[in-house]
């Protein structure tokens, strides 16, 4: 397993550990580079418009990682990252995951890893916004978004 795929499994790990402290009222005081976040905070932060099909928003970023919140109405567009592994944490809502052609039913509580360079995108199956978290790992800069079919301009 290589070093970033160890190191997005330790946010990852610290990401559930944070949002099951923040569902019994637990509160962790604040120490430089940590972060907790409380996920009904984060998305009243960062509400999806009606007439928006995804929202991403980034949570933290550091060189070795960065934590997004995105919220999924309708589809993310097959695309791929050469440069970064991604850890997809499903917190509400399902959705078909297709990750290199083949395809997976997600629901909220399970955990993804998409490698480098595998193509993948997201249909929503609910009637409510699917709600995830990814851990990039290194720092996900936003540039590394290469799309499989580019989406209309």
């Amino acid at each position: 397993m290589s070093r970033n795929v160890k190191r997005g499994f330790q946010i990852m790990a610290t990401v559930a550990t944070i949002v099951c402290l923040n569902s019994v009222g637990v509160s962790a005081a604040p120490t430089p580079g940590f972060g907790v976040y409380d996920i009904d905070t984060l998305l009243m932060d960062h509400p999806l418009a009606a007439d928006q099909p995804t929202r991403t928003d980034e949570i933290k970023h550091d060189s070795l990682s960065s934590i997004h919140l995105t919220q999924i109405r309708g589809v993310i567009q097959s695309h791929r990252h050469l440069a970064h592994e991604e850890n997809v944490w499903v917190i509400r809502g399902s959705g078909r995951l297709v990750v290199d052609g083949v395809k997976y039913k997600v629901a909220a509580g399970q955990v993804i890893h998409i490698p480098k360079g595998a193509s993948h995108s997201f249909y929503n199956m609910g009637a409510k916004p699917a709600v995830v978290i990814s851990v990039f790992a290194p720092g996900f800069d936003g540039k590394d978004r290469i799309y499989d079919n580019p989406p209309p301009r």
